[in-house]
């Protein structure tokens, strides 16, 4: 079984994703190809690396949103047919339908991993996205959403329901023993963008310290932790705000083990009600207890299985529960246990299990029609 995997995402370039798992579960099963962007001019990339074939791409972002330029570039280097490719976001997406058309791949997959459209200011952007979207989830075979809110939004848009199939953790590396340590340290980890909402508990940090001992760790780099250092120098609690950096996917545990509260705490924006972020099932299987803003699956998931407290996205809201939290251990220890709990069934393998399942069952419908 031959499988080529297509993202927009430079894979050797970008923060442990689903991406990533995804390679990690298929690499041992299949005979598997992954084509990438690459936004570094570095040149083309291809390479073997055990079992699987790494095709890198140099494009430029905005050039993606001519269909025919990857899929141009991406034939001139590879020829082969495949039976399934998985597509993952609009831009690869597209090119992955150009490539369904003209017969070189049997079976087509999609990914609708966030709702791009949001990451774009500008109307006309906006809107040339969402048709993109809207394009791939028509002429795939089958698409896969990671957010129930985007599967109401896909189903309104095209009349086609996506598989739920929700972002995940490996859940057997987040099983570290708790290390003991002074205070309260609470952990983000991820991107650092204006939508991450790192903002919000450095500037209730001040507050927090008038009564507790609370300090932060920041995990993850991005266009936004100049601001965030200069907000924490401010704030005067630059020396109990840790920018620790990149951290490899690996070591986050070692992290994780050393604090007592995760952060989600993002921007309630659109972007945000329709994405599933990794970091908040990622605290859940360390046993951590998670504050998160109340919007999308998140906040329902928290609340409906007692896994940590959702907060309106300001300063008061998270003061006010952060100190609830801080001052009941027993109320941190049962969310710490039931997110544990909960975090088993976003296991990556056993997702992904389900997913290929499903593009296996479409493909025998597609053999037997054709």
């Amino acid at each position: 079984m031959k499988i080529l995997f297509m993202t927009f995402i430079d894979i050797l370039n970008s923060l442990p994703q689903r991406s990533h798992h995804l390679i990690d579960y298929l690499k041992d099963k299949y005979d598997l190809t992954v084509v990438f962007c690459r936004y570094d001019d570095l040149g083309v990339l291809k390479k073997q690396e055990g079992t699987i074939t790494y095709i890198g791409i140099p494009v430029k972002f905005a050039s993606l949103f001519s269909p025919m330029i990857l899929y141009k570039k991406y034939v001139e280097l590879d020829s082969s047919k495949y039976d399934i490719c998985i597509a993952q976001g609009p831009w690869a997406g597209l090119t992955a339908v150009e490539l369904l058309k003209a017969g070189k791949i049997s079976f087509l997959a999609y990914e609708d991993i966030d709702y791009f459209p949001a990451f774009f200011e500008y109307e006309d952007i906006y809107e040339r996205t969402k048709n993109m979207e809207k394009y791939c989830i028509e002429n795939s075979d089958v698409t896969f959403s990671v957010n129930q809110h985007l599967i109401e939004l896909r189903k309104n848009m095209t009349g086609i329901t996506p598989y739920y199939i929700p972002n995940g953790v490996n859940y057997e590396l987040f099983n570290g023993r708790k290390e003991k340590h002074q205070g309260i340290v609470i952990v983000f980890s991820g991107s650092l963008e204006h939508w991450s909402g790192v903002e919000m508990p450095i500037k209730a940090l001040p507050i927090l310290r008038r009564e507790y001992d609370v300090s932060m760790m920041i995990l993850g780099k991005g266009k936004y932790e100049h601001v965030l250092r200069k907000l924490s120098r401010d704030c005067k609690v630059n020396d109990v705000v840790h920018f620790l950096g990149k951290v490899k996917y690996s070591d986050l545990p070692l992290y994780f083990n050393k604090a007592d509260i995760g952060l989600c705490t993002l921007f309630p924006t659109e972007l945000i009600k329709y994405s599933f972020p990794l970091k908040a099932v990622e605290y859940m299987a360390s046993g951590l207890p998670v504050i998160a803003t109340d919007i999308g699956d998140l906040g329902k998931l928290i609340k409906e299985n007692d896994c940590g407290i959702t907060i309106e996205y300001n300063v008061s809201d998270f003061v006010e529960k952060a100190i609830d939290l801080i001052e009941n251990y027993d109320k941190m220890s049962i969310y710490g246990r039931n997110g544990r709990e909960f975090a088993k069934t976003f296991d990556w393998k056993e997702l992904f299990k389900k997913e290929m399942s499903i593009i296996f069952e479409k493909l025998d419908k597609v053999i037997k029609y054709n």
